[in-house]
């Protein structure tokens, strides 16, 4: 049944939002009850007013120089003063976790209590935003910022505040974008996941700049007859030496799983084999028989360019284990553009989204034909890398 304009009130949705805003809610969630959440908060503008990042990106974890986060004036008072505003205003919240970086921030909050009646996340989120809007609004107005702030969002250098004012302000533009991502953590897995990936966030920062050409985005490039977005080494493509990686669930010929035949486990060492002397192997990776080449050459560190459907957006990053692969120049990601839509008008009955059978099988012939071309043009430059 579908949900209600009331209930979704209730429990702090705005119906447009689900519809529309790419930072829609799980129209399914209670908002208001117990539960663990990722936030993100994204400054408007993506300009790195939280401060910069320093560090070596070869330094031992632990020691002074690795990567990390300068705060600026306004990233110091959002830490120690706004941040633990919200446990005194609502008890029932626990800040388990902040990531601050130059340009957005990343919390582990959690609910452990219901919230007070009326109340649910979108308030605190807001009421959380707004302290941070003063705070800058304050700083900017008495002249507390960075002297020596300079740089750019893009580079994430030292941080950039607006020039102070004559009077104290009391309103002005807001902080933050419109809006905020959740994530809802469900799992123990899932919580460790996401506690590296907040802890790992300067690191990556640095290694896309200081390894630019391994850590390349590319929003539009054309390969062959088609347009894809792109993340990692870019270099891969040109490789003459390609090779797919294709098997079907089950054996053709027994009807057992591919990848308990001694077929498949010939046909797997000799991939292997071939991309430690530098052949490239190109496949999305769906069947099990598939998954298994992929992810060892992956944990190996073979040149791998792995497709998925699903999109890779301006701010867009692979988890840990795919990121450091592109950091060492090992594999390139690849997303096809309008994947379905291209199923759907080759399939005159389709009335649905496409299977994750035609998926596989399209996605397939696209990596059949990444490997017999090398024809790649770059449609759009405004990547960032």
């Amino acid at each position: 049944m579908p949900t209600s304009k009331e209930e979704l009130l209730r429990r702090g949705l705005k119906p447009h939002d689900i519809q529309h805003n790419q930072h829609r809610r799980a129209e399914w969630q209670d908002y208001g009850g117990c539960c663990l959440y990722m936030i993100t908060l994204c400054i408007d503008g993506r300009h790195p007013f939280f401060g910069y990042l320093e560090g070596n990106i070869k330094a031992t974890r632990g020691t002074a120089d690795f990567p990390h986060i300068v705060l600026s004036t306004l990233g110091r008072t959002i830490l120690e003063n706004e941040l633990p505003k919200i446990h005194r205003l609502y008890p029932q919240i626990e800040i388990w976790q902040a990531a601050i970086m130059p340009d957005h921030l990343h919390l582990l909050l959690y609910i452990r209590e219901p919230l007070p009646q009326g109340k649910h996340l979108g308030h605190i989120i807001s009421s959380f935003k707004g302290g941070c809007s003063r705070a800058w609004w304050a700083q900017t107005a008495t002249g507390k910022t960075d002297a020596n702030a300079t740089g750019t969002a893009a580079t994430d250098t030292k941080a950039v505040v607006p020039a102070a004012s004559a009077a104290v302000k009391t309103t002005g533009p807001a902080l933050f974008e419109s809006g905020y991502h959740d994530r809802i953590i469900r799992r123990p897995g899932m919580l460790d996941t996401i506690k590296r990936y907040m802890n790992d966030n300067p690191l990556r920062a640095l290694m896309r700049r200081q390894l630019p050409y391994l850590m390349e985005r590319r929003l539009h490039l054309r390969i062959g007859t088609r347009e894809y977005a792109a993340f990692g080494a870019l270099f891969l493509l040109k490789r003459a030496e390609k090779e797919q990686v294709f098997y079907h669930r089950r054996d053709k010929d027994t009807g057992i799983p591919t990848e308990q035949t001694e077929g498949y486990r010939r046909e797997r060492e000799r991939q292997l084999a071939e991309a430690r002397t530098g052949v490239v192997l190109v496949s999305p990776g769906i069947s099990k028989g598939e998954s298994l080449v992929i992810n060892a050459a992956i944990e190996e560190g073979l040149p791998v360019i792995h497709l998925q459907k699903k999109p890779i957006e301006r701010y867009w990053k692979p988890e840990r284990r795919r990121f450091e692969a592109c950091a060492r120049g090992a594999l390139l990601i690849l997303a096809p553009w309008g994947l379905d839509e291209e199923i759907m008008k080759t399939d005159a009955n389709a009335t649905e989204a496409p299977s994750d059978y035609a998926r596989f099988h399209r996605l397939n012939d696209l990596a059949e034909e990444i490997c017999n071309t090398t024809d790649v043009t770059l449609l759009n430059m405004t990547g960032i890398a």
